[in-house]
């Protein structure tokens, strides 16, 4: 497993998330510009998603045990989830904020050092989103892919507050809040999609269609078809149960040389399914098998 890997990554990523934010966020309070402090706060969120990674991921890499046969790796989605909930609350407060300003107009103040400063945070989320997808890939973690989408959304949502900020200088200081509802929507957006893939894990959605499967075992000698095909899991660890039709006049020895060709030749292709399980069946000469 790549456990160790993807902590390591969470733990640069936190660094830098939190870099980016504290600059924001002090840009954002001592100019006023709300947009760039909900920017900064969204930031933070971003180091505190990084931080219950680290705690999901610690927990997941644990072994199977006496209470939990399939092991820990659900954990991990578990920790995706609760990254959704921060920002739940995050969207709660930074609506409040918006709304007071809408109410309470107001011109921050605006200088050559707030361009800079989200100019060199905008940079640092380019490099930041890059790598972590990079890794998301490499190492097929949910967390990292989650919070790499987290943090590409930070480029959109800096521009958008950089834009926001020279509109307020050019005298346009309504134009802060309407930015800062747009990155709102964005973290919306991000939530549903954190949810989705969380959820997928959770519930036991199919990672592999069955037919990719039967392509495999279909080609192992004595295999006479296949059917109830279904995988379950993450994409770092995937579950395959599967029932294997075979001659009923070999020996029960023969049909488990078989199925153990067939686990073996599946895992060789499919390197991500780590846990096989195989339901032997006699084939019914008398009629054709539908297979599932």
């Amino acid at each position: 497993m790549n456990y160790q890997k993807i902590k390591i990554v969470l733990i640069r990523i936190l660094f830098l998330n939190w870099l980016v934010a504290f600059a924001k966020i002090f840009i954002g309070v001592s100019s006023g510009a709300i947009s760039i402090l909900t920017d900064g706060i969204h930031s933070f969120f971003d180091g505190t998603s990084n931080i219950i990674g680290i705690i999901g991921i610690h927990v997941a890499q644990k072994p199977s045990d006496k209470e939990h046969p399939y092991g820990h790796q659900k954990y991990e989605a578990i920790a995706s989830l609760g990254i959704l909930f921060l920002l739940v609350i995050t969207v709660y407060e930074l609506i409040k904020k918006v709304y007071q300003r809408f109410l309470h107009p107001s011109s921050p103040e605006i200088n050559i050092l707030v361009f800079s400063v989200l100019g060199f945070t905008l940079i640092i989320n380019y490099f930041v989103a890059r790598y972590e997808f990079k890794k998301g890939e490499e190492l097929k973690s949910i967390i990292l892919k989650a919070d790499s989408f987290h943090t590409k959304s930070d480029i959109f949502v800096t521009a958008g507050v950089i834009l926001g900020a020279l509109a307020t200088k050019l005298g346009w200081s309504i134009i802060d809040p309407i930015f800062a509802t747009l990155i709102i929507f964005g973290i919306i957006k991000m939530i549903f999609n954190i949810y989705k893939e969380g959820t997928s894990v959770l519930c036991d959605a199919s990672f592999i269609e069955p037919e990719k499967i039967k392509k495999i075992a279909q080609k192992i000698e004595g295999v006479k078809s296949l059917h109830k095909i279904r995988t379950r899991g993450s994409e770092n660890y995937l579950f395959l149960d599967m029932h294997l039709v075979l001659d009923p006049d070999i020996s029960l020895i023969q049909a488990h040389k078989i199925a153990h060709n067939v686990k073996k030749e599946i895992q060789r292709k499919i390197p991500l399914i780590k846990d096989v399980t195989i339901h032997i069946e006699p084939e019914d000469k008398n009629k054709v098998c539908v297979c599932d």
